[in-house]
């Protein structure tokens, strides 16, 4: 999830940075509106706010607040076939959380999507934890909705992200032991076909998505779009 001031220049600068990017639609009741940037069931959501006090009555204004100084990467969400067996495990942590909750995007051709959210924590942006989704729509019918993807770039999906956290040993529990998520490697975790990487980071620490291309390179203007802190509120 990449936070935008203007949608539609975000739109047109991923388009010259090669990327199949389409607007997405308007978030009932939210106040905010989203483009997509699809690699299959993947996807980088590029977010903006469209009405204000829609926003903040629908308690938005970490957002709103963080794109008064910046633009860039605000959060992650991984999908799930069971919310209610990912809230019961975050709950038999002892974790606080919000959810299951209905949300749903009224996409440009009229048609309507919906899906439930369940967000760990005190809430889901520039937080060192991902939130998760359940679609009520079948992956299929989504993607046959959106059609097609090619990336004139030649990006063809999520290889990485690496998330900025200020306690690395308490990060490494969370995500093993409280999100369930295999190991990859040294503070590297597993989620699909992508790998999410811990690092210590202070106030403005790295973070980034990294992305596959047709020739295995990295698209460096994508990372130099989305680094930020993702560890500024609460810990890990």
């Amino acid at each position: 999830m990449i936070a935008v001031r203007d949608l539609d220049d975000a739109i047109a600068r991923y388009r010259a940075l090669g990327f199949d990017a389409r607007a997405g639609g308007r978030h009932t009741g939210r106040g905010t509106h989203n483009a997509i940037v699809r690699f299959g069931l993947d996807y980088l959501e590029l977010i903006s706010v469209h009405d204000e006090a829609e926003a903040r009555r629908a308690g938005r204004s970490e957002l709103m607040d963080f794109l008064r100084s910046r633009e860039g990467a605000v959060a992650y969400a991984l999908a799930t076939d069971d919310i209610e067996g990912e809230a019961e495990r975050i709950r038999a942590a002892g974790l606080a959380l919000t959810g299951p909750f209905a949300m749903e995007r009224l996409r440009p051709d009229g048609s309507l999507l919906s899906w439930r959210l369940v967000i760990p924590g005190d809430g889901s942006y520039r937080r060192p934890w991902p939130f998760f989704i359940q679609w009520d729509q079948p992956d299929a019918e989504r993607l046959a909705r959106d059609g097609a993807t090619a990336h004139p770039n030649g990006a063809r999906g999520v290889r990485s992200i690496t998330v900025g956290v200020r306690d690395l040993a308490a990060a490494r529990t969370l995500y093993a032991d409280v999100l369930g998520l295999p190991s990859a490697g040294a503070d590297t975790f597993r989620a699909g076909p992508a790998t999410i990487s811990l690092a210590e980071a202070g106030e403005d620490g790295p973070a980034a998505i990294t992305l596959a291309s047709t020739t295995s390179r990295e698209l460096d203007p994508v990372l130099a779009a989305t680094r930020i802190s993702l560890s500024d509120a609460g810990a890990p």
